[in-house]
């Protein structure tokens, strides 16, 4: 009760004064949540995850459907980028990759692009509505060339050359709902087999799952395909990951990473990232961060390569270690397996 009374209070005040009261939560040590576990870690771990996905995310957004193939041809611009600060400073991620983005081209057959694809009912959630057409009418069937918003097999390509030891995980085919309400099972099959069938062809084999828009469900299927992790959503939270009833590693989200409606200044974003990392090392615990590569523009220049320098120089005194999802699961069932 009191908490969504103080929810309902923040939603009334102007951005400006919820930036102040979000700064000092931080400052005096409220934010992040330290997770009750006991950890066997040996010391904090960074984990950081990616939700590559370029226009397949939005062309249902409620907010920006009409801004997929911008958003789209950002992300790809952004890419690149990112790559190089990861090399920089020698950080792995895990790409969680949409599925369809591994494809050099694809086709209209029948009339529908990928017909022979299970597809969802009409659904409506928090952040997307489907309520008209076909699932696939805005993929264009044609090639990363001339649709370069659409696919992103060179992307793919520079990630797994880079000299990062970089994990490509799944985010779907097609960027869907995953939760049971809004996805039968034998669409959950469809989309995971599709994505371990393109993936394999490149010789990768995918452990880690993001959930497009944190659509928890289908925990079944990931197992059955021999998925081990998912990113569990979460707010502000530094803690121990933790087993499902499916036998899967949920590792909770701490802090997405990109510019917030704050105003806030480059050091007021360096000063509350470093509240997690000092979190995870004093605590010996995980801190979670993700992003999608489509990030606001000045905070890519001017605030996401200070984050991943402090990153480096937390690893550089021996206070925490980077992983990616994939390895963070082998170090869980390693110290509490045993």
């Amino acid at each position: 009760m009191i908490r969504r009374l103080y929810k309902s209070f923040r939603k009334i005040l102007p951005n400006s004064l919820n930036g102040q009261i979000t700064y000092w939560l931080y400052r005096l040590k409220i934010k992040p949540t330290i997770g009750k576990h006991k950890s066997r870690f040996e010391k904090g771990i960074v984990v950081i995850s990616a939700d590559f996905e370029m226009a397949w995310a939005f062309r249902y957004s409620k907010k920006k459907k009409h801004k997929a193939v911008e958003m789209g041809l950002m992300e790809r611009e952004n890419v690149p980028v990112l790559l190089r600060i990861f090399e920089k400073y020698n950080i792995p991620v895990t790409w969680a990759t949409v599925g369809h983005l591994f494809l050099n081209k694809c086709e209209i057959e029948n009339g529908k692009a990928h017909s022979k694809m299970q597809r969802p009912v009409f659904f409506e959630n928090k952040n997307w509505l489907f309520n008209t057409g076909d699932w696939y009418q805005h993929d264009p069937g044609s090639d990363y060339k001339k649709s370069p918003a659409w696919y992103a097999p060179d992307l793919i390509d520079q990630i797994q050359n880079s000299p990062v030891q970089h994990e490509i995980g799944c985010h779907t085919f097609s960027h869907i709902d995953m939760t049971y309400k809004n996805c039968t099972s034998e669409l959950a099959e469809a989309e995971i087999q599709e994505c371990v069938v393109v993936a394999n062809k490149r010789n990768i084999l995918l452990k880690s799952m993001v959930f497009p828009g944190g659509t928890l469900g289908n925990f079944e299927t990931l197992k059955k395909f021999g998925f081990t992790s998912y990113r569990k959503p979460d707010n502000s939270y530094v803690g121990i990951p933790f087993k499902d009833s499916s036998g899967l590693l949920a590792i909770p989200s701490s802090l997405g990473l990109d510019k917030n409606n704050f105003t806030w200044s480059v050091k007021k974003y360096v000063k509350t990232f470093k509240c997690y990392l000092d979190a995870a090392s004093k605590n010996k615990s995980v801190a979670h961060f993700w992003f999608h590569p489509s990030m606001d523009k000045w905070y890519l220049e001017n605030v996401f390569p200070l984050l991943m320098k402090m990153v480096d120089e937390y690893r550089r005194q021996d206070l925490i270690v980077v992983k990616t999802m994939d390895e963070l699961t082998e170090d869980y069932n390693e110290a509490f397996n045993h």
